[in-house]
């Protein structure tokens, strides 16, 4: 019997002998006899079989629906869509150039320089899964991703204005937060039927961390301060994301960054509010699929913090060339914004 098959069990089991604990005996009754001929026959195969049978022939369809669907995305916002993807590439092509110019020229290693670079790379693939996101219609889902995008602009921010001690220290606590995840891996691998990571590897995560312990000290690797624990207390007494945000003076973003995390969680607002969701419908609908509205907000959010964190990585080292490209950079965003608020306005007249 399968790991599956085994809690299936379990479960009807422990239905049985609840039902007997309020007087109804079933452990021997008729049901309980029905219930075992099902796991034995695995009614729950033929089921499925019969699902999959069912479901297949509508497959090709749905994904001709899907594509037409983003065909009319697409129609609908081509201009701003466009553009962010214009913004992308200039955003990865600044990156590739400066990073070569740095390698080029200097030989010493710049911890400052390379986080953000690598900070830059990440918000680059971020955007990319936002614009993905959009073109295929799932407005709230980009917005989500937005908060990520948020968070690596304010790191990158807070990494730029403390230097190159604490960019060091961000770029070490990879160690950390490795062995932190190979320890939940490790103690939960055999209930998940998961023997991935071996006993050799989770050793040499836990040396790393305990070198790391050495250099740092106790308040770098402790759990309670992850994965904030790279942050000295003389820079911030609550090491938290909320007051990284506040520290480079981003915290207007906290109701957005607020707002983003509704799809997150399981929480109520995440049942009611949908940015996909015309505003004249009155109708308490969950939408379960994508939509042609509500790109806007997400739209014009990620293109802002792309150009935040990539005008943050320019700016590592000052220059006339880079503040020239930073203002173009600015340009483009507002031409993105625009473009975006243009097409939002017509919804608002149908």
């Amino acid at each position: 019997m399968s790991g599956a098959d085994d809690s299936l069990k379990t479960i009807l089991e422990t239905v049985i002998k609840e039902h007997s604990k309020d007087g109804m005996d079933l452990m021997d009754s008729t049901l309980n006899e029905e219930i075992r001929m099902m796991m034995k026959a695995k009614i729950g195969d033929v089921l499925l079989e019969r699902l999959k049978s069912g479901i297949m022939g509508k497959l090709e369809l749905s994904r001709e629906i899907e594509k037409e669907f983003e065909a009319a995305v697409f129609a609908t916002w081509r201009k701003p869509l466009e553009l962010l993807d214009l913004l992308l590439n200039v955003c990865l092509e600044i990156s590739n150039d400066f990073t070569s110019e740095y390698m080029n020229v200097f030989s010493k290693r710049d911890y400052a320089r390379e986080a953000l670079a690598k900070q830059q790379a990440n918000a680059c693939l971020v955007f990319s899964e936002i614009l993905h996101l959009l073109k295929s219609g799932f407005p709230s889902g980009a917005l989500s991703h937005w908060r990520t995008l948020h968070e690596i602009v304010c790191v990158s921010y807070f990494i730029s204005e403390h230097g190159e001690d604490l960019a060091k220290r961000f770029l070490d606590y990879e160690t950390v937060e490795a062995c932190f995840q190979a320890e939940a891996i490790y103690e939960n691998q055999q209930n998940i039927d998961c023997t991935s990571l071996s006993k050799r590897d989770f050793d040499k995560l836990k040396k790393g961390c305990k070198a790391m312990e050495k250099l740092y000290g106790s308040d770098f690797v402790k759990k309670s301060y992850y994965p904030y624990g790279w942050i000295p207390r003389e820079i911030l007494k609550t090491r938290s994301f909320k007051e990284i945000e506040k520290s480079v003076k981003l915290d207007s973003f906290r109701a957005n960054y607020d707002l983003a995390g509704y799809n997150l969680h399981g929480g109520q607002n995440g049942l009611l509010f949908k940015l996909g969701s015309l505003k004249s419908d009155k109708r308490v609908v969950i939408p379960v699929g994508p939509s042609n509205y509500g790109l806007a907000d997400p739209g014009r959010s990620a293109a802002i913090s792309l150009g935040q964190v990539t005008a943050c990585f320019l700016m590592s080292e000052s220059g006339v060339k880079r503040l020239v490209i930073v203002e173009a950079l600015r340009n483009l965003i507002d031409e993105v914004c625009d473009a975006f608020s243009e097409i939002e306005a017509e919804f608002g007249k149908v």
